[in-house]
């Protein structure tokens, strides 16, 4: 079975924020996205094009790869151990979309709600999507 990853379709993202809102409920308890493990953030050029700049897991691996304390593994998702993370931000340094944070001393990313992603389930417009 292959592994699931987040997709994002920049075509479809109308900048709502709504993802990273859940993504920041769930994990966090409150709706705030700068403490969401996801940033999909739009912002127009000085020429007026409407860019994106995104950040969430792609499940490459390296995280897994670097961690010097083995806390970090990757099966059909991504998954930490806090009994083995040290904060050492190892982890986070190496993450090519640089979403994994260090937050009160453990690593925090993105598990992919399990595999029932809520910033998934809420994007009005398709823009993210699990597959």
């Amino acid at each position: 079975m292959a592994v699931k990853r987040l997709k994002f379709s920049k075509e479809n993202c109308i900048g709502c924020q709504l993802c990273a809102q859940a993504c920041s409920a769930v994990h966090e308890g409150e709706f705030n996205p700068a403490k969401a493990r996801l940033s999909i953030e739009s912002y127009y050029t000085s020429n007026g094009e409407l860019k994106y700049k995104d950040s969430y897991c792609i499940l490459c691996g390296m995280c897994v790869k670097q961690c010097p304390f083995g806390a970090i593994s990757l099966d059909d998702k991504l998954t930490l151990n806090p009994d083995l993370c040290t904060g050492c931000g190892v982890c986070a340094e190496v993450c090519p979309k640089k979403v994994i944070k260090i937050r009160n001393e453990i690593a925090v990313l993105c598990d992919t709600c399990n595999g029932d992603p809520s910033c998934v389930k809420i994007c009005p417009h398709n823009a993210l999507r699990f597959e």
